[in-house]
């Protein structure tokens, strides 16, 4: 276990360089960088205006609890195994954009049909559909931000990503929230409304894509690696990384259990605010996501600035102990105040690990594996996930909520000794024989 991971500087092997301006904002950060920002931001926002409306608008066309656990499920894990196929792929054929492409252009084309869907088994195909192009476009995404960055400020360019793909994810709720307060018409006729206002940003993304994103600027190459032979020239510095990130994400929190105990804790604050007819619970859980996602943003940048200068490793272990300390105070939340906290932490922790870890992730592996290692990250996390879930969802249907999260503290705690037994070492930048 004393396996090398940590990060030193390698070799310039990206398309851009760094200046004597590096403490600019967006110093470093790449034009494709900066594309697929504006195309995640678009599509999240998109996106999430639709997911905390989902379980509400499938209970409408009835959907039992058992139903709507089976759609999202199904969903993610068809995604998560679609993700390192893609990502192989896309080492294979030394291209990103036609993945890119594809995958984002699929989402975007079903996402109309849930403006006509009467049923849930409708839903299921529509959000499938939708979760295979996610599969398709994630790791060759991840990797062109790595093939397109300098080693030096990679940290900050995933940081930078995540920041954006976030406020959309900001965006998109507070678009949602404001339909919901100002149109007068019934419940499934604002649903509605909201999926076809949704379908615009998501068809710009897909636009953003054909006309910027470029490929990176050398002669292409087809590689005759098998996917098995790729996966085990990986080394063993990766394999042990998965170990770590599959323990830790079977015990995360999902955000939708966040939700569900904002509406435990009464929303009395907002009963003389929001107009009558509207459920002050339901605004009340929308506000402390909104407030999430905005620290997310926050936080993602500087994340992943600290994580250049000081190594992803440390920057990990403590959003794993924020997450910790998060998952308390949702278990003991009894106040407005308290949900405020624990959904406060609960941003930093995601925006001091999710574009870090990809980052640790590229840092560990060769330079043209990236898409079969961040596939295989992808997969991995979103295979555990659905295991956890249910494993949460017992604890809260059986114990009860403070079950739930202290499971995730007891998980995070457990993720942090074993990061912290994996040692020192280094990046990998050429590829072994095999």
């Amino acid at each position: 276990m004393s396996q090398q991971l940590q990060s030193r500087p390698e070799p310039n092997e990206a398309t851009g360089e760094r200046n004597g301006k590096k403490r600019k904002l967006l110093a470093g950060i790449s034009t494709n960088v900066l594309v697929l920002g504006i195309v995640s931001f678009l599509t999240d926002a998109s996106s999430e205006m639709i997911y905390p409306i989902m379980p509400l608008f499938l209970t409408l066309i009835g959907a039992s609890g058992l139903v709507i656990g089976l759609i999202e499920g199904a969903s993610e894990s068809t995604a998560s195994l679609l993700k390192v196929v893609s990502g192989w792929y896309s080492d294979k054929l030394d291209r990103r954009k036609p993945f890119i492409l594809s995958g984002y252009g699929l989402s975007s084309l079903v996402k109309p049909a849930l403006i006509w869907a009467t049923t849930p088994l409708q839903v299921l195909g529509i959000r499938i559909s939708e979760r295979v192009g996610k599969g398709i476009r994630s790791a060759p995404r991840d990797a062109l931000i790595a093939d397109s960055t300098a080693f030096g400020v990679r940290g900050k360019a995933y940081g930078f990503h995540k920041a954006m793909d976030s406020s959309g994810a900001v965006l998109g709720p507070v678009a949602t929230l404001a339909i919901i307060l100002l149109v007068a018409a019934t419940e499934m006729h604002i649903y509605r409304l909201i999926f076809t206002i949704a379908v615009i940003p998501a068809f710009l993304g897909v636009l953003v894509i054909v006309l910027f994103v470029r490929e990176k600027e050398r002669a292409p190459r087809v590689s005759k690696r098998t996917f098995r032979k790729g996966l085990r020239v990986l080394g063993k510095p990766f394999w042990l990384l998965i170990v770590v990130a599959v323990v830790f994400y079977i015990g995360e929190i999902s955000y939708a259990f966040f939700i569900l105990r904002a509406e435990d804790v009464d929303a009395r604050m907002f009963e003389g605010i929001v107009p009558e007819g509207i459920d002050p619970v339901l605004v009340q859980a929308m506000v402390l996501y909104i407030l999430y996602n905005i620290v997310f943003v926050i936080v993602s940048m500087p994340a992943g600035n600290l994580s250049d200068k000081l190594g992803r490793k440390p920057v990990i272990l403590a959003a794993f102990a924020i997450f910790a300390l998060a998952s308390a105070a949702m278990a003991y939340a009894t106040a407005l105040a308290f949900l405020a906290l624990g959904f406060v932490l609960f941003g930093v922790y995601k925006g001091a690990s999710e574009g870090v870890f990809k980052a640790y992730v590229v840092d560990v592996v060769p330079a043209d594996l990236r898409g079969t290692a961040l596939g295989a990250y992808h997969t991995a996390v979103g295979l555990v996930m659905l295991p956890g879930g249910i494993i949460a969802g017992m604890l809260w249907d059986t114990i009860g909520h403070w079950a739930t999260f202290a499971y995730g503290t007891v998980v995070a705690l457990l993720s942090m000794a074993l990061l912290m037994a994996l040692g020192q070492g280094s990046v990998r930048t050429t590829t072994p024989q095999a």
